[in-house]
């Protein structure tokens, strides 16, 4: 009887540690995967919903870039000596955040706060975000471009949020310029860029990381960039004797 008794005995209190060990290894491994795989996917669709939007933004400020006019004095078959509106060109240099101001014949009219009328003036601009201390946002405003005085700015509105670098840079013939552009004066009067490179970086962070990432050295951005042509300036005089070689970037 006590040797049957001894035969039926469980697990030592030693062997159901290990066991639970085991098990508690296991499953900490299993969720330690769970996560990263979590957090990959996570990330991956912050990236895709970031640079979805700034392709999206690149595409506009490309299709007003590309439909981009500008009527000369001296260009009599388009009625420069008659005409009774304005036309601009201008890029301002100020660091990593230029401002554009362009006559396009892009405009898309029927769209909320858009003129009804596809020739427009167009201003791109960053500017401090009146709602969030240390933050930029890059502006659009636009309105119609049958003014003689294009001086004020156009209404502007919230195009891209948490913007750290936008950048549009005008080809001169030979090379990519640094320089300012102005079609309304000096060596650019009357005269637009054959191309423009733009670039945008925004900020790679969630909403409700961003007031602490945009003061961290870890915070990592998102950029994108593209070349455009202008169709009205293939036949302008470029400011340099073109070289054989483009130097995209």
């Amino acid at each position: 009887m006590r040797n049957s008794s001894s035969n039926q005995s469980g697990f030592s209190l030693l062997e159901v540690m290990i066991t639970m060990s085991i098990l508690l290894a296991l499953v900490v491994g299993v969720s330690t995967m769970l996560r990263s795989s979590i957090d990959v996917k996570t990330a991956l669709a912050r990236d895709a919903r970031i640079t979805h939007r700034l392709s999206t933004a690149i595409n506009r400020i490309s299709w007003d870039i590309e439909h981009a006019f500008v009527v000369g004095l001296n260009d009599t078959p388009r009625g420069g000596s008659e005409r009774r509106f304005k036309t601009i060109f201008k890029i301002d240099k100020s660091g990593d955040t230029d401002k554009l101001y362009l006559t396009t014949t892009g405009n898309t009219p029927g769209f909320p706060g858009m003129p009804d009328s596809d020739t427009a003036y167009v201003v791109y601009e960053v500017k401090d975000a009146p709602d969030s201390p240390g933050r930029k946002h890059l502006y659009r405003g636009v309105s119609l471009a049958t003014r003689d005085d294009l001086k004020e700015d156009p209404p502007m509105k919230i195009f891209v949020r948490d913007i750290k670098i936008f950048r549009v840079v005008p080809w001169r013939g030979d090379d990519w310029s640094t320089d300012r552009w102005d079609s309304g004066r000096g060596e650019w009067r009357d005269r637009m860029p054959t191309m423009v490179r733009v670039e945008i970086e925004t900020w790679n962070e969630d909403d409700e990381l961003r007031s602490e990432a945009l003061d961290s050295s870890a915070a990592t951005t998102v950029a994108v960039k593209t070349v455009v042509a202008i169709q009205q300036a293939r036949n302008m005089k470029e400011l340099k004797q073109p070289s054989n070689s483009v130097k995209w970037y």
